[in-house]
């Protein structure tokens, strides 16, 4: 997929023609550095446009942390804004340390107490403790000078400036230029490929707030729903390779009985016990298949 990063620096952007030039997704800029009133001033505005053409869409901090405790609270402060949009956005969340980074401290004159290397991974396992599914923006020189260790850049996925053509590092994403052309924003823009499908792997983990699908590892003879008298057994058979786990959602109204298991065969009776009116769902593996009502 062809996407692109922006920020403030990218002015008001027309989105409608983002979509029609062909863009997939968008990397956009949250904010910097550990206060709420640092968040991209075009934060909101770039998220809704950006959704309200069906765009994916990613998000990153631009850190100036100088210590793994500033990291932490840059990432606290990322949470904060990303709340609001946690189900929708479907790409990574990143952390952005740069040159630009370094040298604030130096203009500064502040000391930065760790490396690089460990204010990411505060950074980083303070977004995936919440849930979210980070990557780390960095270039060839950052990784050729050992600012990031392998067990690091093993550990996540890579968002890699490299300008030189195919990507010169292992990556999810590579930004291929920062003097793109799209229509619908003036003056340059940072352009960026996907190499991953992420929102597929986002979805399928759960990750980012969205519900992680449940996986049907059984087959159960009955799917829709039924009505038991008082006393009255019905069988269900379910055909699964583990022996399965059958509940009802609200108690008084049937109860499970099992049967026997015959090879991946496991046979249960459904008895009804609940006055008429009474409804419940029924359950296997913590899947619903059918409502058992009482008649």
């Amino acid at each position: 997929m062809n996407g692109i990063d922006v920020s403030k620096h990218n002015g008001t952007i027309d989105w409608a023609k983002v979509d029609a030039s062909g863009i997939d997704f968008v990397l956009i800029r949250a904010g910097f550095g550990n206060d709420i009133s640092q968040k991209d001033p075009k934060f909101e505005e770039n998220m809704q446009g950006a959704l309200a053409h069906k765009l994916h869409v990613g998000v990153y901090w631009f850190s100036y942390a100088v210590s793994v405790e500033d990291a932490r609270k840059e990432a606290e402060v990322f949470k904060r804004v990303l709340a609001p949009y946690r189900r929708k956005i479907d790409f990574p969340v990143a952390f952005d340390y740069e040159y630009a980074s370094a040298q604030w401290a130096v203009d500064h004159n502040i000391k930065v107490v760790d490396s690089v290397d460990s204010m990411d991974r505060a950074f980083m396992d303070s977004m995936r403790a919440d849930g979210y599914f980070t990557n780390l923006y960095t270039n060839i020189d950052y990784i050729k000078t050992g600012r990031f260790t392998a067990d690091t850049l093993s550990k996540y996925d890579v968002w890699l400036a490299d300008y030189s053509g195919g990507p010169d590092y292992p990556c999810g994403i590579q930004q291929t230029g920062s003097t793109g052309k799209v229509a619908g924003i003036n003056g340059n823009v940072d352009m960026d490929v996907s190499l991953k499908d992420y929102p597929t792997i986002i979805r399928a983990g759960g990750y980012n707030g969205f519900p992680k699908p449940q996986v049907i590892d059984f087959k159960s003879d009955t799917t829709t729903d039924i009505r038991l008298s008082l006393g009255q057994a019905y069988q269900l058979k379910i055909d699964a390779k583990n022996a399965p786990v059958v509940t009802v959602g609200t108690q008084g109204v049937a109860v499970i009985l099992p049967r026997y298991r015959d090879g991946d065969e496991s046979y249960f009776y459904l008895v009804g016990v609940g006055k008429p009116g009474a409804a419940s769902g029924v359950y296997v593996n913590g899947v619903k298949q059918f409502v058992v009502y009482a008649a």
